[in-house]
């Protein structure tokens, strides 16, 4: 199996990830997305208050990817001083990954709870 091709028997995994610093005004939602278009997972990512959440599920080793490659690969002039990962609801299989408008993820969060 080369590492592109999707295990359908690897653990899969749902987070909501709090992203801090300049994120906003800086394109960092579309390039979150690219990023995981690119690592198959399913989710969204919003602008909330002055950070940014991802809701990000697939399997564990790709989820771990793109958290490093959102560390690793968007650059200036996007900064992230913090970054909080949690536990989250699974994403329905088949759904994709979707730029969600600014601050209407904390009313799903709390539909997820």
């Amino acid at each position: 199996m080369t590492r592109d091709a999707p295990d359908a028997n690897a653990a899969e995994r749902a987070e909501r990830i709090r992203v801090g610093g300049r994120v906003q005004g800086v394109g960092f939602r579309a390039a979150a997305q690219q990023l995981a278009q690119r690592h198959g997972l399913r989710g969204w990512v919003a602008n909330v208050g002055r950070d940014v959440v991802i809701h990000a599920c697939g399997p564990a080793d790709r989820l771990d990817a793109f958290v490093q490659a959102l560390r690793d690969e968007i650059g200036a002039p996007a900064r992230i001083d913090e970054l909080l990962r949690e536990p989250a609801e699974p994403v329905p299989r088949g759904a994709g990954f979707t730029i969600a408008p600014t601050d209407t993820a904390p009313a799903a969060l709390r539909r997820a709870r």
